[in-house]
Order: structure tokens, then sequence, then C-alpha cells
């Protein structure tokens, strides 16, 4: 199959791959072991370095302290949901799936998916999806809608399709809720990417109300935090990765 990746995902996935762990504690290791005869104690130094800082991404305590630096938001509450007029749910990722021969949603795009027909049903407010496909082939926001009807019974009034990040998101999401006269929304997203979603939204001059998802947590405690795991490797590069996309959307004025 083609890679019909646009240029400008391609690019912003080329640079998250090199500047984030782990290809660039692998780089720093292998800088480590080029100098390791040349200059050894600086060699020495970065190899260390770089096993301490490949440790640290792997704990659960860490992907706690990075993700809470991000999941400034607390939970909605259904009051100040109802005093909106409408749902938004930001597309987080769809995947194929082999066992259906379809593309369904990611783990982020269903968590949101499900939160946002839970608000939708205790408050009777019409639902918008988004998401494009930055990646080619079915729109992350079709792909929603079907979940949206077959497994929730509910249509979504709204399905944006054509952005490819948060950014595109806000925009046309706002085109079409100004279209219908809409400007105080519910704003659903997972809570590590809520503080740099806001920003987007309020920029296009719509009143939100943040009602994040999916909030890290673990069930371990104590010394079991300490303990390396992959999913806390993979929280660990969400959180590195998002708060990059922070400080971007900081430097443009957001």
């Amino acid at each position: 199959m083609p890679d019909l990746t646009s240029p400008a995902v391609l690019m912003r996935q080329l640079l998250g791959a090199f500047f984030l762990p782990p290809v660039s504690i692998l780089l720093l290791a292998l800088a480590g072991a080029w100098l390791a005869r040349r200059v050894p104690r600086v060699g020495r130094s970065l190899l260390g370095l770089s096993g301490v800082l490949f440790y640290l991404l792997t704990l659960p305590q860490s992907a706690i302290w990075l993700n809470g630096f991000l999941e400034t938001e607390p939970p909605a509450s259904l009051g100040a949901v109802r005093a909106t007029q409408a749902i938004v749910v930001l597309g987080g990722g769809i995947r194929p799936a082999p066992e259906t021969g379809g593309m369904v949603l990611s783990a982020d795009s269903g968590s949101r998916v499900r939160y946002g027909a839970w608000l939708a049903r205790r408050t009777g407010l019409p639902l918008l999806v988004t998401g494009g496909a930055p990646k080619g082939g079915l729109a992350e926001g079709q792909v929603m809608a079907q979940v949206l009807a077959e497994d929730y019974g509910l249509v979504p009034r709204w399905v944006e399709a054509a952005s490819d990040n948060t950014e595109a998101n806000a925009r046309n999401s706002a085109r079409l809720l100004r279209a219908a006269g809409i400007s105080h929304i519910t704003l659903v997203t997972q809570a590590w990417h809520m503080r740099r979603a806001l920003p987007y939204f309020r920029a296009q001059g719509l009143t939100v109300v943040p009602a994040p998802t999916g909030f890290t947590r673990y069930a371990e405690t104590g010394v079991c935090r300490w303990l390396p795991t992959g999913r806390a490797m993979q929280e660990t590069h969400q959180a590195l990765r998002e708060i990059v996309g922070l400080i971007y959307g900081r430097l443009r004025g957001y």
C-alpha cells in the first residue's frame, strides 16, 4: 500500500522520532560509545547518562510526574456541560483491525468517543466529531461517527474530516459551529492533551468547558512505581511529545 502521509505530517513524525526517546537516548549512548576510546571520561559519562535516562523514562512514577504537568484540568461537571451548546470530540487516531477487515478507533479515540457519548446521553447536547486522515485513507471523524452510530446509537450532528492536527481541528470545527450559531462548547479529549488543545479552540472565539478523559493513573503503589514497565515508557514518550507540542504552540502565540 502506498504511503499517503502528507509531507507536513511526515516531517513532524521524523522530527519527533529523532529528538524524542528512545531514539534520542540511543544516539546519546552511541555518542558515548564513540567517545569512550577517545575521551574516556566523557564517553563513560554519556553512556551512564543514557542508561539513567532510559531507566527513568520506563518508570510509572516518571509517567505520573510528566503527565501531571499536563493534566491541569479537572473532570467536568454535568452542570457545566449542560450550560454549553454542543460537545466536540477530538480524534486521537485509528488503526487497522484484521479481525473486522476495516479501521477501528485507537485506544485514545475510543475513550474520547465513549466519554462524549456518555455526556451526550446525559445532557441531550449535539455531538461534533473532528479528525481527518493525516496518514491517508479513511478519516478519523468518519470512523468516530460510525462507532457512535453502531455502538452507542448516537448520530453526530457534525462530522469534520479534513483536519490533520489540533489547530486544524479547532479551526474547522469552529467554522461548522459558527454556521449553526454555536459559540459555547464542551471539549472532549485526553487529559494530557487538553492543556494544548484549549488555546486553539479559544483562539477561534469559542467559550470552552474542558471535559478531559483518560487521566494517567496506576494501580501500583510504593516501590512498584519504580519498576520499569512498557506502559510507562509509552506514556512518558507521549508526555514528552505533548510538552514539545505545547512549547511550539506557545511560541506561535497560543
